[in-house]
């Protein structure tokens, strides 16, 4: 049981709307941000990125970064962005995320952090945004015009604004979560622009499989499910699956959840106290040495000399 437990509570630690509050209160000179239960609006330089994301985290929350000066690169779910000025990126939730900035960057930008229980008290139509993720699970990233930038920059600094004032009036909040609503449509728009008409009409069959899939492999990647496991998630047949996520990839449906699992492997070893043992059960490989085998063969060293390079 206690070994059970150190599993579970040594992976990819989660970053909450809380903790990134956190963060922004111990950066005095991080940016000009506001922030209640729910959500966190504001203006942000290199220090707060680099602290927020150092290491790699699980984001347990719904994030958008406006790029408004200077550069910096997210990586997401092992996808690389470098997001630059007049650049938006959507953090989903559970997505994997890292920084890469210097603090001496001159970065600039808006950080916007909406907790998905406070949108869903929210008239926030949660149901459409999901299935824009689903459409843009490849374009997370999406580049402005300067007016679709003063505009959305104009709407931040609106809401920042109201939130600031704290007025007390019992409309105040109605009025934050209407504005917060307001914006989440905004920026849904500027992305559902970004998608081709076809894509918009109508998403094949196949590509809402594979975002299916993808959605699924993300939570149950550490207890190495066979093809049959995400097949029945899918309600369809193995063979169907593997062709899929082949068409549409050029990778098979092994190699996607090799990546995911040395993705945790390599952070479990860099970033942990665990020993490789409790790595190797945590991952759900029989013992230690299989799991050796098993990392050495996608990475071409072993586990301990990755852990200690």
């Amino acid at each position: 049981m206690e070994r059970q437990e150190s599993q579970e509570n040594q992976t990819i630690p989660s970053l909450s709307l809380k903790d990134i509050i956190l963060r922004a209160k111990q950066i005095s000179n991080s940016g000009d941000h506001h922030y209640q239960q729910g959500y966190l609006v504001g203006h942000f330089n290199a220090e707060y990125h680099s602290m927020l994301t150092h290491n790699p985290l699980r984001l347990d929350a719904i994030m958008f970064v406006l790029c408004t000066k200077g550069s910096v690169k997210f990586t997401c779910n092992m996808q690389e962005y470098e997001v630059h000025a007049g650049s938006l990126l959507l953090l989903p939730p559970r997505s994997i995320i890292e920084s890469h900035i210097d603090v001496n960057t001159q970065y600039e930008g808006y950080a916007m952090v909406f907790d998905g229980d406070y949108l869903g008290k929210c008239n926030f139509n949660i149901g459409k945004f999901t299935a824009l993720m689903l459409q843009i699970v490849e374009q997370f990233q999406i580049t402005l015009t300067e007016t679709e930038q003063q505009r959305l920059i104009q709407s931040i600094t609106m809401l920042d604004q109201t939130i600031a004032e704290q007025v007390d009036s019992p409309f105040r909040e109605d009025l934050i979560r209407s504005m917060i609503e307001t914006l989440m449509y905004h920026i849904c728009e500027l992305f559902s622009l970004r998608i081709k008409p076809e894509e918009s009409k109508k998403m094949s069959r196949q590509e809402s499989y594979f975002r299916e899939f993808m959605l699924e492999l993300n939570q149950h990647y550490t207890e190495r499910q066979g093809v049959t496991f995400y097949a029945e998630k899918l309600c369809i047949s193995p063979r169907y699956l593997t062709t899929i996520v082949r068409r549409i990839s050029g990778l098979t449906v092994t190699d996607w959840m090799n990546r995911y699992l040395i993705m945790e492997a390599k952070y479990l070893l860099k970033y942990s106290e665990m020993s490789i043992q409790e790595i190797a059960y945590r991952l759900s490989f029989p013992d230690q040495s299989f799991f050796g085998k098993y990392f050495k063969q996608h990475m071409g060293i072993s586990p301990s000399q990755y852990r200690n390079q």
